[in-house]
C-alpha cells in the first residue's frame, strides 16, 4: 500500500482526517491538494480524541459489535416500512428521496415533530442528484433508541 488515507469523523467522534506513506510523493498532496491548501493542522484537543477513540476500540471489541448490530437493525427497519436506502449496511444509513422539496419536508416533520435529528443532504453535494437523510448510529444507542428512530421514521411519513 503506497497511500493510506482515513477519516476522524463518525467512528472516531473527531473531524478532519489523515493522509501517510512512507513516499515522498506525499507532499505533492500537501501543497497540491485542493482541499488541504486552505487548512490547517489538527488541534491537539482533536488528535487526543481521535487517540482516545482507538484506545478504546481496541481496549473494548464489543463497542464493534453493538455498532455493527444497530447499524443492521436500523438498516433492516427502515427498509421493512418501505424506505429506499442505500445498497450497504454501515454506521451511515442513507434514506433516499429524488423530491428534494419533499426530503426538506420530511427533515422537518422529523426534527420538528418527532424530535429526531439526522443528516440533510441535498444536490448537487449527493451522488446521482438524490436527497439523502443520513442516520449515524453508534454503540452507545440502546435497541430502544433504533426503535424510536424506526418508529419516527414512519409517523413523518
Amino acid at each position: 500500500v503506497d497511500f493510506v488515507v482515513g477519516t476522524f469523523s463518525k467512528s472516531l467522534g473527531g473531524v478532519g482526517g489523515f493522509l501517510v506513506s512512507r513516499h515522498h510523493e506525499v507532499e505533492m498532496v500537501r501543497y497540491g491538494a485542493r482541499a488541504y491548501m486552505f487548512t490547517a493542522s489538527q488541534s491537539p484537543a482533536v488528535i487526543a480524541g481521535v487517540r482516545e477513540a482507538l484506545r478504546q476500540m481496541q481496549a473494548r471489541p464489543e463497542l464493534r459489535r453493538r455498532l455493527w448490530s444497530n447499524a443492521e437493525r436500523l438498516h433492516a427497519g427502515l427498509c421493512s416500512a418501505g424506505f429506499t436506502l442505500g445498497p450497504e449496511v454501515s454506521p451511515v444509513v442513507a434514506a433516499i428521496f429524488h423530491d428534494p422539496d419533499e426530503i426538506v419536508a420530511f427533515w422537518r416533520r422529523l426534527l420538528l415533530e418527532q424530535g429526531v435529528y439526522v443528516n440533510l443532504m441535498l444536490p448537487p453535494a449527493t451522488p446521482n442528484g438524490r436527497a439523502l437523510l443520513r442516520c449515524s448510529v453508534s454503540a452507545a444507542h440502546t435497541p430502544a433508541d433504533i426503535d424510536a428512530i424506526i418508529a419516527a421514521f414512519i409517523a413523518a411519513r
